[in-house]
């Protein structure tokens, strides 16, 4: 098949690059069309045409020239979204084969409206993938009205896909049940998950002997968490633990990330002589950093957590063979699949405490044996070649 793979913010080492490379090695012709630009790297891509194709890793990448926004929020989001689909639009399509699939990754939800008309204008299948459940996302996590007049143009646009796609692909487990909220129907509704890159994990960096003396504390049992720093992943449980294990001289807590809540963590954190946050690491980096935890820590709050999870935390935390504790009170998957960790009940920290107390008690081995059937369960069901054949038998049966 002839592949279009669309989404602004396709950028190597995410699933869409993966995918396509392993699409390409089944004998189909990839084009992942994207922006050069995205707000966390900057213009990261340089081109000086408004289209510009290039062969990449067995694949086509078509880079359009796309405005920088320099927040990812409000007016300044919404007009990179614009610009990204009039570039789509109206780019010349010379030298990018007629497509048989046309696949549509949000975000933008606004792309839905292009990859429709390409698919009508090509008699090609449309795939309708959802990362992100939008406008529904921007509501919980933003506290945007249902009534504001962007998010009321998103619900159109989300409805608009779900009906005239082909099939609708999900990274998260439960998607489902919002898709027949919506439309009254889930008969089209597949998952896909966030997968391993084996070739990503290959180019693994080690830490430098600095870094590990100075923040990695020996002889220890170590509670890491890895990741951004939000309100979507609340750590203030965790430090209540921590100050209620404070006591005890054999827990140490790692927090390695970035983001606005910090500050705030630190803050809660006060002199406790039992956690630290190191600085943040190169993405290259933190599977090495992972294997100095003990037990690897997640946390997720939101009304969203109902249509369950896709972590791409949760598969740097498995392959690097750690029992993972998931403060959690969604729809679970993954984690209790391959019976690699616990899920507690978000808020419950007396039951966290409990949960920390336990894997603390058990020895190397048996931590071992819990975190490589996480390990296990990703190079049995998750690698992105097994994906990748599992997303065209989807496409062949629509």
């Amino acid at each position: 098949m002839k592949i279009w793979y669309i989404s602004k913010y396709a950028t190597p080492n995410t699933r869409h690059f993966h995918l396509s490379a392993e699409w390409a090695k089944l004998g189909h012709e990839v084009y992942v069309i994207t922006s050069n630009t995205s707000y966390k790297r900057g213009t990261w891509k340089q081109v000086n045409k408004k289209c510009t194709n290039e062969k990449f890793n067995g694949f086509n990448v078509v880079w359009l020239k796309t405005y920088l926004n320099k927040k990812n929020a409000g007016i300044e989001r919404i007009k990179s979204w614009f610009h990204f689909e009039w570039q789509l639009f109206s780019c010349k399509k010379k030298g990018i084969a007629k497509p048989d699939v046309v696949i549509v990754s949000s975000l933008s939800l606004l792309t839905v409206i292009n990859a429709y008309v390409f698919s009508r204008r090509y008699n090609a299948k449309l795939i309708f993938e959802v990362r992100d459940i939008w406008p529904l996302s921007a509501m919980v996590l933003g506290g945007y009205s249902k009534y504001n007049p962007f998010i009321l143009m998103l619900s159109i646009i989300e409805r608009f896909g779900y009906r005239k796609s082909n099939a609708i692909v999900g990274t998260m487990p439960n998607l489902r049940e919002h898709v027949g909220n919506i439309i009254g129907t889930e008969d089209k509704v597949y998952c896909i998950p966030q997968g391993l890159s084996l070739d990503f994990y290959k180019r693994s960096k080690p830490l430098d002997q600095e870094y590990l003396a100075k923040y990695i504390p020996q002889g220890k049992f170590i509670v890491m968490y890895t990741g951004t720093l939000n309100a979507n992943n609340p750590l203030q449980d965790l430090i209540t633990a921590a100050k209620l294990l404070k006591e005890d001289k054999r827990i140490h807590f790692i927090i390695v990330g970035e983001g606005y809540e910090k500050e705030n963590l630190r803050k809660l954190a006060g002199n406790l002589s039992n956690v630290s946050f190191p600085p943040f690491v190169d993405k290259l980096q933190v599977n090495h950093l992972l294997s100095f935890a003990s037990v690897c820590y997640d946390s997720f709050d939101s009304l969203l957590a109902k249509y369950g999870l896709s972590r791409n935390k949760w598969i740097d935390y498995m392959f690097a063979g750690k029992p993972i504790l998931c403060a959690y009170s969604g729809y679970q998957s993954m984690i209790n699949e391959a019976d690699s960790g616990t899920f507690v009940s978000f808020g419950n920290v007396k039951l966290l405490e409990e949960t920390i107390l336990k894997y603390a008690e058990m020895d190397n081995e048996q931590l071992r044996r819990i975190g490589s059937r996480g390990r296990e369960f990703l190079l049995e069901k998750r690698t992105f070649d097994k994906l990748a054949k599992e997303y065209i038998n989807i496409i062949d049966r629509h």
